[in-house]
């Protein structure tokens, strides 16, 4: 049985997504996140801005415990925003 998305920010394309790379555990090959842009399904003024700082809050909870290292990366460009290493921490 499939079932159609209903929740607006599963049909939004983010601008942003992170790979966390795990010290250990599954996730040792990288998973990625995708930034949520929504405040409970309602728009916010900065969405690219809103996603990034969620997605820097959740590796910041996770912390250099967990985290081996993070990339968050600007799907539109392409490229790098912003970089975690467990015994730097967040790095440009």
């Amino acid at each position: 049985m499939t079932t159609e998305l209903s929740a607006s920010w599963q049909r939004q394309q983010p601008h942003t997504k992170a790979i966390v790379y795990f010290i250990s555990g599954p996730g040792q090959d990288g998973r990625t996140f995708f930034a949520r842009e929504l405040y409970f399904n309602r728009p916010v003024a900065n969405p690219r801005q809103y996603g990034i700082e969620g997605l820097k809050r959740m590796i910041d909870k996770w912390g250099p415990q967990l985290v081996a290292s993070a990339l968050i990366i600007d799907l539109e460009r392409n490229e790098e925003i912003h970089k975690f290493l467990s015994n730097k921490g967040w790095v440009v």
